[in-house]
């Protein structure tokens, strides 16, 4: 009998002791880790349609390996010439994004995101949202901005709509496109909402126009990702590479023309203003290297070349770097923005392992870039070389150099009485197709 008490006891304080653990488990499973941080997981990104240069519609996954951890900021890196064209719709304005009223015809894809509502403690309930998203009025200097609206249906936070604003930004690094939202909700209806993961969808097409096009050079292109929490913490990751392919079938026929000449600056030992034009269809291949040279007949300004402006200076504010290294203007048309770029051409220092200045371009306005070229002496003659150009549709590039004291192009003959001078060129696609061929120029202010 006392055997069979302390088995009693014993099998009490062991059942006792079972529960207690079991509890403490449940306890320790349902609490916080104190290690919890964002990740990210489970990415993709990829084209529907791998030709390159095509419009086609473009899918994106992101997973989010602790949601608890909520995401507060993400930032999506689109590779190098996977472009968007904002003047394919008409604009969603800010106040109707806000009362959910964007005109149909102005959305351009779609968002889904999976997220847990927490209702009570660690008790939380999954709930997927569906949204769109529109071609929204972008904020001076921004390319293009896009408008989100999630609307839960029914349920926990049914009629509570979620609306967020992306910016789209230009990398200067490679000429990839940033899109970023900012300040991802914590709460819907009063209840914290954890985001499990999202999907957005980029339609290719939209309104019978291009929207999305794809690179058009066929290397492996690769979208990035990060992302920051509400805790402070952030999170990296790639999604598998992409490769386009077929860039054989895009056609490359860049077309080139030069003026030269003005009313009284024809004469030999002037310096004269000279206009190089490059033309390019849409639905050709990017122009990746531009090189043009000049004739034994026209020499650059020697005097000039010591008049240069800084890296630093150029990449601010180019119209603030000295006069005298100002040589001329640019401008740059596209059929993916609403108007022309512009801005001043500029002598800038040479660098590391140049003896000649470098010639920058800074283009203003709905995307700002700035190109840097450099000088190059080719058996054929002097000239200039725009290498690592952006892939983006250029419909027509025009750069102008001054005349006069400021002039950085003098000719050795009189323009009017002499045969045309001929220019070198040569062009290289992002798709790897060449082309090079003279081109006579046109002579200005004679007669």
């Amino acid at each position: 009998m006392r055997r069979l008490g302390v088995g009693r006891r014993l099998r009490r304080s062991t059942g006792a002791a079972v529960t207690t653990g079991l509890i403490a488990s449940i306890c320790l499973a349902l609490a916080p880790s104190a290690q919890a941080a964002l990740g990210l997981q489970s990415l993709s990104a990829k084209p529907a349609n791998l030709a390159a240069g095509a419009n086609s519609d473009f899918d994106i996954h992101i997973g989010f390996s602790d949601p608890a951890d909520q995401v507060k900021d993400l930032t999506v890196h689109l590779p190098p010439g996977l472009v968007g064209n904002p003047t394919a719709t008409p604009l969603c304005t800010v106040s109707q994004l806000n009362a959910d009223s964007c005109p149909a015809n102005t959305q351009v894809g779609s968002v889904t995101a999976n997220v847990n509502v927490i209702v009570a403690g660690p008790v939380s309930v999954p709930l997927t949202v569906n949204g769109s998203l529109y071609n929204l009025t972008p904020q001076p200097g921004e390319p293009a901005r896009f408008g989100i609206v999630l609307r839960p249906l029914g349920g926990l936070i049914g009629g509570t709509k979620i609306i967020q604003q992306s910016a789209v930004q230009l990398r200067r690094s490679d000429f990839g496109l940033d899109t970023i939202v900012n300040n991802f909700p914590q709460t819907a209806s009063g209840l914290e909402t954890d985001i499990t993961s999202l999907d957005l969808s980029l339609v290719g097409t939209a309104n019978g126009h291009g929207f999305i096009r794809n690179p058009t050079s066929c290397t492996p292109k690769t979208v990035t990702f990060d992302a920051t929490s509400y805790g402070g913490h952030s999170a990296h990751g790639s999604a598998p590479s992409f490769t386009p392919t077929n860039c054989d079938a895009l056609p490359f026929h860049p077309v080139a023309t030069v003026k030269l000449g003005e009313k009284g600056a024809t004469r030999a030992g002037s310096n004269t203003p000279l206009t190089a034009v490059i033309q390019q269809e849409p639905t050709e291949a990017g122009l990746a290297d531009a090189q043009l040279l000049l004739p034994s007949t026209l020499s650059p300004n020697s005097a000039l070349l010591t008049n240069t402006c800084s890296l630093l200076q150029f990449q601010v504010n180019a119209a603030k770097c000295p006069a005298k290294s100002i040589v001329g203007s640019g401008t740059a048309t596209s059929s993916f923005l609403p108007s022309a770029l512009g801005g001043p051409v500029v002598l800038v220092r040479p660098g590391p392992g140049d003896f000649l200045p470098r010639l920058g371009v800074q283009l203003n306005g709905p995307l700002s870039l700035h190109i840097l070229g450099s000088f190059v002496i080719e058996s054929a003659g002097l000239g200039n070389e725009f290498a690592k150009l952006p892939d983006i549709p250029i419909a027509r590039f025009a750069l102008h150099f001054h005349a006069g004291k400021n002039g950085l192009v003098g000719t050795s003959q009189n323009l009017c009485t002499s045969p045309a001078p001929k220019f070198r060129t040569s062009f290289e696609g992002f798709n790897g197709a060449h082309q090079q061929g003279p081109v006579t120029a046109q002579i200005v202010g004679c007669g």
